[in-house]
């Protein structure tokens, strides 16, 4: 990683004032990395949507990728549907949610030096690794363009990583590492012929490997335009994963929808404007038996003349244009539209992509009838957004855990979203009353990290000895009678499932 000294932005030269000495040495010794030159902006162009060119790139996908990723990110910052959806399916991932495990051989006896030695390292590795931190814009990417390509930045004292994302119009995805039997990460090459620019220079200077021998491979043969990047390096994630060979956007069927409800909103705003819009007109008479069309009672010259008068002196108000026009009475001209039936448009198009898209039920909450019926609908979402991708995540953190750990545990994240981590926390707190296995795993589903788990352990049994002192620890909804037997607290009939209620009964209860 580029030390910040070389672009003179060390962080301890800002003034910047703590309280915390810890705090302050820290930042001394942070790093800023530098990617973009303040003095000399230059913002990317995002060109608007053609929906016949559209039509024509949507019949032969695979040779309109670049095209396809232009109108995803204008769809992204135009339309207030697609950014909600891309984001709803981005941030349900919580990666916080694993398991970790160490290597066991029931032909060996396990040394629990060894043992206790890994799932440390590993455990710290993971801080480092900070999956949770770092893959959002990675999967909001994936989700609106289907791909995300990077190269990880890694700190001198190697206890930090961030990835520096690059274009995709550069790389190629050329391969797949199989980590394990159930996870895997892909390969991809990039166009150095592409970094000859003296931008890209300096973003070749400032983070160095693994850009700079890439650079020097290319170099080396000129013909040879696409260099495979390391895999220690590299960040490949494929929402598609069936057709690794072609990057198409998730969302492309609902494209066309998008850009026809956007037209429809200009449309309505147009309408909107010319609603308020009065053209008044004055009437020329003519002369009582005049033989000619343009014997006017009064000359159109004068008539021209009090009119420019009356704009001059600020009589006419905003929105109103006057003209003259032969006749007899003073009339007006109303440019109303039926703006309820603009408005009826737009929302009937909303609702309609709303009801076909992923993401709608939440954005459209009135589409919710039931919980059953909500609940059964984010399975289904997460299952959706997710199979795809968790392989890939373990695949990437295993990888990136044997380069950084010693003999690393293995590191399997849960297929839940933030949206159903309940439900199997609650699978795991069952399992949990009848043996330790689950007890941590389970503690990362509530947001609490193993070593914070076994921190608290620490603290509660050894240092505090709280359970000597706390002589009624906290029990569930069960407890034990008199007689040796569980009995269940509380009267009447056992609380329903949401999935065994009806919607009277989801309604009962809600209300």
């Amino acid at each position: 990683m580029a030390n910040a000294q070389n672009n003179n932005h060390t962080v301890a030269e800002q003034k910047i004032n703590f309280s915390n000495a810890e705090m302050y040495a820290k930042a001394k010794d942070a790093e800023l990395q530098v990617f973009r030159d303040p003095n000399k902006v230059s913002n990317p162009m995002i060109q608007a949507i053609d929906k016949e060119a559209l039509k024509s790139w949507i019949r032969n996908v695979g040779a309109n990728e670049k095209n396809l990723r232009n109108t995803a990110r204008y769809l992204y910052y135009r339309s207030n549907i697609f950014y909600r959806i891309v984001n709803w399916y981005a941030s349900m991932f919580n990666l916080n949610c694993r398991k970790v495990t160490p290597t066991y051989d029931l032909n060996k006896e396990p040394s629990a030096k060894d043992v206790l030695k890994s799932y440390n390292g590993t455990l710290d590795a993971l801080d480092t690794l900070n999956l949770q931190g770092n893959m959002y814009e990675v999967l909001v990417n994936v989700f609106r363009e289907d791909v995300y390509y990077g190269i990880i930045l890694k700190s001198d004292n190697g206890n930090a990583m961030a990835y520096y994302q690059l274009d995709p119009d550069e790389c190629m995805i050329d391969g797949k590492y199989m980590v394990d039997r159930t996870s895997y990460c892909f390969g991809f090459s990039i166009d150095m012929s592409k970094w000859r620019n003296t931008q890209k220079q300096k973003i070749i200077e400032y983070i160095g490997s693994p850009l700079k021998e890439m650079w020097a491979e290319y170099q080396r043969d000129t013909t040879k335009k696409y260099i495979h990047c390391p895999a220690e390096y590299s960040v490949c994630f494929k929402f598609r994963t069936d057709t690794y060979n072609m990057v198409i956007p998730p969302f492309l069927p609902l494209f066309l929808q998008l850009a026809g409800l956007e037209d429809l909103v200009d449309i309505q705003a147009e309408a909107d404007a010319l609603s308020i819009y009065k053209l008044i007109y004055m009437p020329m008479e003519v002369l009582n038996g005049a033989r000619n069309a343009d014997d006017f009672a009064i000359s159109p010259d004068l008539s021209l003349k009090y009119l420019q008068r009356m704009i001059d002196q600020n009589q006419i108000p905003e929105n109103v244009s006057v003209g003259a026009v032969p006749g007899k009475e003073l009339k007006t001209i109303d440019f109303e539209k039926s703006v309820d039936t603009d408005t009826n448009s737009v929302e009937i198009s909303s609702n309609q992509i709303l009801q076909t898209a992923g993401g709608g039920a939440v954005i459209n909450a009135n589409n919710i009838t039931s919980t059953a019926a909500f609940n059964a609908w984010l399975r289904a979402e997460t299952e959706f957004a997710i199979s795809p991708l968790i392989p890939q995540i373990d695949g990437f953190c295993n990888l990136q855990l044997g380069l950084i750990a010693k003999k690393p545990c293995k590191v399997r994240h849960f297929e839940c979203s933030v949206y159903t981590q309940d439900s199997l926390a609650e699978s795991l707190l069952t399992s949990c009353q009848y043996s330790y296995a689950n007890r941590l795993a389970y503690g990362t589903l509530i947001g609490v990290s193993e070593k914070e788990t076994l921190a608290q352990i620490y603290l509660e049994t050894e240092v505090l000895k709280l359970q000597d002192k706390m002589k009624y620890p906290l029990s569930s909804s069960f407890t034990t009678s008199n007689d040796g037997y569980t009995s269940e607290i509380g009267q009447g009939a056992p609380t329903k499932d949401d999935d065994e209620l009806t919607p009277e009964g989801d309604a009962s209860r809600n209300n």
